[in-house]
């Protein structure tokens, strides 16, 4: 079933199996990625004390980016 799903998409795509294989494994990952990071960042919010800990450390990184270095 996957092997031809990757087939078709492959040939509605004009690009290898391999090419796709690899495209959806690069998809994959990133959506992992993503679901991990909305899970820790949940649980942070759910720390009222760490979330604000949080916010007042980007507060200090944002005030870098204005220093003009």
């Amino acid at each position: 079933m996957a092997h031809r799903s990757l087939a078709q998409m492959a040939e509605d795509t004009n690009t290898s199996l391999q090419e796709m294989l690899d495209q959806a494994v690069e998809n994959e990952r990133r959506r992992l990625l993503l679901e991990r990071t909305n899970l820790a960042y949940s649980k942070l919010r759910q720390d009222k004390k760490a979330w604000k800990a949080w916010r007042a450390e980007l507060r200090q990184l944002d005030a870098t980016l204005s220093d003009g270095i």
